[in-house]
């Protein structure tokens, strides 16, 4: 909001203050300075304003609606679920309701029933874009990235862009098809340098070249543009680690764990990070994180026995051995700390040495070196750490139920 339509939006509260103070018991009132407050970002102020309507009429359908709204730009969604859920008892097929529900379930990570709200209030008349955009962000976060795709076409009509366009060529890649992603990638930036979606494809398609100079600028460029987004962090992350800069590569890392907590495969990279960096007590925390986060996580398991036999707990670790076979017979950590388990045989020094080159080693003859298995167990995850594009964030309708 420029400062001239930031005055103007403050000339009009004060105005609507001033008419309050005449006639208090005015819910219309209430309600139209609640709007402007919400649309002003005074979030709290406008909560209080559609809870005194509330008091003076406690069915109210306009305002609890609207103070649903407020409830999702505040992120607090589980209130917003219960007050939209009420309110749909009523009107089941209102389209703003139904969609500000979704955002509710959706932001509570329950993308299948939230795609399912979306799907309704497409149904029930919803015309807007931000309905059909989050039913591919729900198919993408239930990795149904195919059928996303053919959603995307719907989307590409209706709301054509660099957005768009960038978000369709992440969706491209966690589907498998990089080149095309690339290609659109390519194109989008040409338009849009800074999108951070395709920047981020152009980063991983860097990457998987071995190029990582190419990669680290892209990667930057995603978070300059939106610093908020996990999977730029999580690509600049993994870009230090081919570097063995595995101080920054934690830092970075850690930022993506702030931004989309809970997901284990970045306690993983720490893990291997802090092996990386001959800390092996360190690394066995953040391998138990990962399992924490998925108890049937067979790399968290794997990472795990690599950070125990490399401290000599030769026992312990093949359990987790074991463990993660049986959960992923293609086990890079566990099929690492095999190999680290028979050069040891006791000998600590050796495994000092080991820990030092532990992303550089190749579990077995003729494999991959640990950073690529990585690299490749990250493209095939991509998509659980997608966030919505920014215009896709929870700005929800400020229409009500219908009387």
């Amino acid at each position: 909001m420029n400062q001239v339509a930031s005055n103007h939006k403050q000339e009009e509260i004060e105005r609507y203050e001033s008419y309050i103070k005449f006639d208090p018991n005015n819910t219309l009132l209430w309600i139209q300075l609640g709007d402007l407050y919400h649309e002003a970002g005074k979030l709290d102020e406008a909560v209080a304003c559609f809870e005194k309507c509330l008091i003076f009429e406690e069915h109210n359908e306009i305002a609890k609606s609207r103070l649903a709204n407020v409830l999702v730009t505040q992120h607090r969604f589980g209130e917003a679920e219960k007050t939209l859920s009420a309110l749909l008892e009523q009107h089941p097929d209102d389209p703003a309701l139904l969609h500000n529900y979704g955002l509710a379930l959706f932001y509570q990570t329950n993308f299948k029933d939230a795609q399912q709200i979306f799907e309704k209030a497409r149904l029930a008349g919803s015309d807007s874009p931000q309905t059909l955009a989050y039913i591919v962000f729900s198919l993408h976060k239930q990795t149904e990235t195919e059928k996303a795709l053919e959603v995307a076409q719907q989307w590409l009509e209706e709301s054509p862009g660099p957005m768009t366009e960038g978000y369709v060529s992440m969706l491209e890649m966690d589907n498998g098809d990089m080149e095309q992603a690339k290609t659109r990638a390519e194109a989008v930036l040409r338009n849009d340098p800074n999108n951070p979606d395709a920047n981020v494809v152009l980063g991983n398609w860097s990457v998987e070249q071995h190029s990582i100079d190419q990669a680290i600028p892209h990667f930057k460029a995603a978070i300059e543009a939106e610093p908020d987004n996990p999977r730029g962090w999580q690509g600049l992350g993994l870009t230090h680690l081919y570097r063995q800069e595995n101080d920054e590569a934690i830092a970075a890392i850690e930022k993506a764990l702030e931004l989309m907590p809970g997901y284990a495969v970045n306690h993983l990279i720490i893990g291997w990070a802090k092996l990386a960096k001959q800390d092996a007590i360190g690394a066995e925390a953040a391998f138990r994180k990962s399992i924490e986060c998925n108890r049937g996580y067979g790399e968290g398991h794997g990472g795990l026995a690599a950070a125990l036999v490399l401290q000599n707990r030769l026992e312990e670790g093949r359990k987790q051995i074991k463990r993660a076979l049986g959960l992923d017979p293609t086990s890079f950590g566990a099929i690492f700390a095999q190999s680290v388990t028979m050069t040891l045989k006791g000998k600590e020094e050796q495994g000092t040495k080991l820990l030092s080159k532990a992303l550089m080693q190749q579990p077995v003859d003729r494999s991959k070196p640990v950073i690529e298995h990585i690299q490749e167990y990250l493209k095939n995850q991509g998509h659980n750490s997608t966030k919505p594009p920014a215009g896709g964030k929870s700005g929800a309708s400020k229409q009500g139920p219908s009387r």
